[in-house]
């Protein structure tokens, strides 16, 4: 099945930038795993978020150059791409104004939210990243509580042409019953259009591997509304 999502678009693989993978064999052996499971492209997307990791493009650049070194003299056939994952934040907003944002394919950028704090001005933050000639993908929005008794704003977000990408490991038995019975709710109302690794370490590929039998994840990859293998 992930022959046909074809590129992920969301991890933390490149080392020591942030929370994920901290040195260069587990990321090779992350990629490793990614490509025998079928896919052909990996889009790469460190944090960036106010006094918490701070990865200008300059610098993930230069991490994304030792990797795909690194791929190639491990004979990996494998595409690798940097973006980023942006945290909504008055920083953010400034280098959406000063166009200093790493995208991927359709001028995308991809960025979170709080878990668990409501951002009152959200929806003129993200007016605001379309008016800079950016399309916002938001990260995981399964894992937002404060959208679980409030489903309406999924539906406004996909009205308004925010991409909605999906972390696979939702639709799995490792997490709780309500983030899992949301991310369920969201492929069954068509809702989103990317899906991601969120890799951080080895634990994700496997966790993603053990989802070719699930029901919820077949109807996903067969929606025909994911936009992953266009990336390629």
């Amino acid at each position: 099945m992930f022959e046909k999502i074809v590129v992920d678009i969301h991890s933390h693989i490149l080392p020591n930038l942030d929370d994920g993978v901290k040195n260069l064999s587990d990321s090779i052996e992350i990629i490793k795993t990614m490509h025998a499971l079928g896919y052909q492209k990996l889009i790469v997307t460190p944090h960036n978020q106010q006094d918490w990791f701070y990865n200008p493009p300059e610098k993930i650049m230069e991490a994304l150059n030792k990797m795909n070194v690194a791929i190639s003299v491990h004979r990996i056939n494998i595409l690798l791409q940097a973006a980023s994952e942006y945290y909504l934040d008055k920083a953010f907003l400034q280098l959406i104004k000063n166009r200093e944002v790493l995208t991927f394919g359709n001028n995308y950028v991809l960025f979170e939210l709080s878990p668990f704090i409501y951002n009152e001005g959200l929806y003129e933050n993200i007016d605001e990243i379309f008016q800079n000639g950016y399309t916002p993908v938001l990260a995981h929005p399964e894992r937002y509580i404060y959208f679980y008794h409030q489903k309406e704003h999924y539906h406004r977000l996909n009205e308004m042409g925010v991409k909605l990408q999906l972390n696979l490991v939702s639709l799995s038995q490792y997490v709780s019953k309500e983030l899992r019975t949301t991310a369920e709710y969201l492929v069954e109302n068509n809702l989103i259009r990317f899906c991601g690794s969120d890799t951080h370490s080895m634990k994700n590929p496997l966790i993603i591997q053990s989802l070719t039998e699930n029901n919820m994840f077949i109807s996903l990859v067969n929606s025909g509304k994911l936009l992953n293998a266009t990336l390629l």
